[in-house]
Formats: C-alpha cells, sequence, structure tokens
C-alpha cells in the first residue's frame, strides 16, 4: 500500500471517530474538554488505534470491533477531560458570584466536577450514554467501509481512464542471451609433430657421470 494512501485512511480513521464519538458523548448528555491541549491528548490516545486499523482495507468485519476499542478510548478521555473542564469552570464562575448569591465557602472548586461524576451515575444518563457510542460504533463502520470502498472504486476508474487517454503500457520486452556461432575446435596434428617435447632442469654432473 502507498504510504500517502495509508496516511490518509489513518486521518480519515481517526478524525471521524473522534468526531462521532464527541457528537454522540454530547447528544447523551456528557460534556467536551474546552482546553485545546486536551484535545490533543484524546487525539494522541485515538491514533494508535487508528493507524493499525488502517493498515488494511475496511471491511465491516475488521471495522466494528477496532471501533468498539475506540469508542470505549474516546468516552474515557472525554469523560474525564470533560469533567475536569467542568470542574475549572465551576470554580471560576463561583469565585465571581461568590458576594451575590452564595456564601464564602459554600462550593468547592471540586463541586462541580463532583456534581457532573454524579450526574453521570444516572441509570438513565448511563443508558443514553451506552446507546449513544454504540450507534456510533455502527455508524462510523458504515461510513468508513463505504468510504474505503467508493475510494476503490474511484482509483479503479482512474485507472482505466489513464489507460485509454495515454494508451496501454509498453510491453515488456525482454532480451535472451545471444548464442556465438563459430568453428567448433579441431587439434592440429602438425602443431603437435613440431612442438619440442617437454624438458626438465638440466642433469647434474654427477648424474652425468652415474649415468655413463
Amino acid at each position: 500500500m502507498p504510504v500517502v494512501v495509508r496516511r490518509t485512511r489513518e486521518l480519515l480513521v481517526a478524525g471521524t471517530t473522534l468526531s462521532i464519538a464527541a457528537a454522540a458523548h454530547l447528544l447523551a448528555g456528557g460534556s467536551l474538554p474546552g482546553a485545546p491541549l486536551a484535545w490533543f491528548v484524546v487525539l494522541a490516545l485515538t491514533a494508535p488505534l487508528a493507524v493499525w486499523t488502517a493498515r488494511r482495507r475496511l471491511t465491516l468485519r475488521r471495522l466494528l470491533p477496532a471501533m468498539v476499542a475506540l469508542q470505549l478510548v474516546q468516552h474515557t478521555a472525554l469523560s474525564v477531560l470533560g469533567a475536569a473542564g467542568d470542574g475549572s469552570a465551576t470554580a471560576i464562575v463561583l469565585s465571581g458570584h461568590a458576594g451575590h448569591a452564595l456564601g464564602p465557602g459554600s462550593l468547592s472548586p471540586a463541586t462541580g466536577t463532583t456534581l457532573h461524576l454524579h450526574h453521570a451515575d444516572d441509570p438513565r444518563t448511563t443508558t443514553w450514554m451506552l446507546a449513544a457510542h454504540a450507534a456510533a460504533v455502527v455508524l462510523t463502520a458504515l461510513l468508513l467501509a463505504a468510504g474505503d470502498r467508493a475510494a476503490a472504486n474511484v482509483a479503479s476508474h482512474l485507472r482505466h481512464v489513464a489507460v485509454l487517454v495515454l494508451g496501454p503500457p509498453a510491453p515488456l520486452v525482454v532480451r535472451e542471451p545471444g548464442v556465438v556461432v563459430g568453428r567448433a575446435w579441431r587439434p592440429h596434428p602438425w602443431r603437435s609433430r613440431r612442438s619440442t617435447p617437454p624438458r626438465g632442469p638440466p642433469l647434474l654432473p654427477g648424474a652425468l657421470a652415474r649415468a655413463a
């Protein structure tokens, strides 16, 4: 798979799952983090699963388990970071109105977080949250699978158009190694007759005397 296609898939998987998870979380009564750094944390937690999911073709069989894991991670991150953001905002609001409707020390900065967690423990809120994220799993898997099929069809049509416009690719010419044709080698008898016999080293004087 080309690197550009893989990176595009990773961005689409991460962006689509995070957008739908945030919408489902908000519609079910949850709160979203307001700080940009908190969203970077959520995206950093989403990225590894998105990269792992985008390595292969996006089919429903592969997407559904991955979407369940992504929704679980994103729900947990949004709940924790959203509750922390609510606590900070409540502390700022209460500090500004402490002298009007509330007495000093009547509510602590952690009260907003406590109220949010108490609201999250409501059975109706929990049921709505589960239903919203379950719907997000199915919707995200359907969207990504349909988008991947559409992208594959578009790429196939573009290849056909390129063949019609540019023509078919030139056939690959394979050159076979040439065979050198020549006369067969035959020994020449006149060369063997005229050739001098092999000679060894000269004999020493002692050897000549013994031979005599």
